[in-house]
């Protein structure tokens, strides 16, 4: 099988290297420690993120390191997870002591890869950049590197285990990860992986020595020639939810004939994403771009054995073509739609605010705030069980469901106490409906109800479910808002974008 060429969605050629031999013989790839000297950099990041229940008060400042590899003159990429956050980043190269200030030219949390680009007036002559080789060997030992904060040029190694749709560490999308295992230590932040002496992909996550993922070169590979141009638009994303298609009398229900037995349900449809605008909820999909699906939402790829749907989508950039097969109202159809991705600002609830403060106003020691994915994770790590079941049927059925009637998710957090509110201290984690009478459909909403009923003596506050109506005396608000700000320290009351 060794040589043979494979064509595959969104013109990716991958080589196959399917060899017969027991991995225990195959030769170890050359050492490549002595080349990678001017292709790999250390990184120091200085990063800083928001208390999301004190909005107005960032955290203190991290140290946080990674691993960057040359693909450029003065460019180097490494997973943006190492980056989230960043206030400075600064890379130093091997056999260099003095540090070199790094910008970020482009950051895609969906596919966690980010291109830094080095200051040419300080970077000491250019880097030697690598080429991602487009290669998968399953069950080959890889070497991998990295530059270490102590200047030492460092190796490890792991096995080629598979290859699979993995939810990413940073965002929703679910992308094409090569699994390694029994890694000779624990990776995660960029270490670049070898095959035969061919860098395939960077390590962007891990759990100890027992398995790590790595970003394949096809995605690499596709995220720089995005890039080069300046224009980049990013991967397809998903616009929908989908289930196995196991029980023969759902197929029944849905009128299909006893000789179809492949295909996913389409149990959601999503207002955001690839499909949102044309796949119907109780659609069956058949297939995607020519690739049957079968019943648990895979398909065979030649090389990577039976991977999920999500490949097919991904694999698209944005404004391309996907053609699906469904079969809808007792019949198969074919539908053309238009490769999407969104930005996770947009959603319903926001999956992160990466380098964002909090969107929040402060009225009478009322906290409002916009309810993101960061918000709920401070009740630990399993939040899930612990935010009230009305915020979380936000997060799980409507978070990619923003619509002109509701934009943001916005909350009555807590309250601070202050004789302004007596009688309120208790009330928070509340969703408000209504503001001076108008229905708030994002947070910038209140901001415009204050300024309603100028004769009116109150705000009044209209929460959902049984939540008691709250009302605050604006004669009051001036003199109490000051007072609140000096007692807990709030130098902004109100931040909107």
């Amino acid at each position: 099988m060794r040589g043979r060429w494979f064509l595959l969605p969104a013109a990716i050629v991958l080589t196959a290297g399917c060899s017969t031999l027991p991995t225990a013989t195959r030769q170890n790839g050359p050492d490549m420690r002595e080349q990678m000297k001017q292709s790999l950099v250390y990184l120091e990041i200085s990063s800083y993120s928001y208390d999301q229940f004190r909005p107005w008060k960032n955290t203190e400042v991290q140290q946080k390191s990674g691993i960057g590899v040359a693909v450029g003159d003065y460019e180097v990429i490494t997973p943006a997870w190492n980056l989230t956050d960043a206030t400075l980043i600064n890379v130093r190269r091997f056999g260099r002591n003095e540090f070199i200030p790094a910008t970020v030219k482009v950051i895609d949390y969906e596919i966690d890869l980010a291109l830094l680009r080095l200051d040419p007036n300080t970077a000491g002559g250019p880097l030697k950049p690598l080429r991602f080789v487009e290669q998968f060997r399953r069950g080959e030992k890889l070497d991998y590197y990295w530059l270490s904060g102590n200047d030492s040029l460092d190796t490890g190694h792991g096995y080629l285990d598979r290859a699979a749709v993995h939810q990413s560490t940073v965002s929703f999308t679910r992308l094409l990860n090569y699994i390694v295992t029994n890694t000779s230590g624990e990776t995660g932040n960029g270490q670049v992986y070898f095959d035969g002496g061919k860098p395939i992909a960077i390590a962007c996550w891990s759990e100890g020595t027992k398995e790590a993922g790595l970003i394949p070169a096809p995605i690499i590979n596709g995220f720089l020639a995005d890039a080069a141009d300046g224009n980049y638009k990013g991967v397809a994303c998903v616009g929908f939810a989908a289930t196995e298609l196991l029980d023969p009398a759902i197929r029944a229900y849905l009128k299909m004939p006893a000789e179809i037995k492949d295909g996913v349900l389409v149990t959601d449809v999503y207002n955001l994403g690839t499909g949102s605008d044309t796949l119907k909820a109780g659609d069956c999909i058949l297939a995607i771009d020519g690739r049957q699906l079968d019943s648990y939402g895979r398909f065979l790829h030649p090389l990577y054995d039976r991977i999920a749907f999500d490949y097919l989508l991904t694999a698209h950039k944005v404004g391309e073509t996907v053609t699906f097969d469904i079969w809808r109202d007792g019949s198969r159809q074919q539908i053309k739609v238009e490769a999407r991705n969104f930005p996770a600002g947009q959603m319903l609830v926001p999956y992160y605010e990466y380098g964002r403060q909090p969107q929040y106003i402060i009225t009478g020691g009322f906290v409002f705030q916009r309810v993101t994915r960061a918000y709920l994770a401070n009740w630990g790590k399993d939040w899930v069980g612990k935010v009230t079941p009305h915020l979380y049927h936000y997060v799980r059925d409507l978070a990619f469901k923003p619509a002109p009637q509701r934009k943001d998710v916005v909350i009555l957090s807590y309250v601070l106490p202050a004789e302004i509110n007596l009688g309120y201290k208790d009330l928070g984690q509340i969703v408000v409906k209504k503001f001076n009478g108008v229905e708030v459909c994002s947070i910038a909403d209140i901001l415009a109800a204050q300024k309603l009923n100028p004769d009116s003596i109150f705000d009044v506050v209209e929460f959902e479910l049984d939540n008691p109506t709250v009302v605050i005396p604006r004669a009051l608000l001036p003199i109490a808002d000051k007072q609140i700000a000096q007692t807990y320290g709030i130098r902004k009351m109100v931040n909107i974008e």
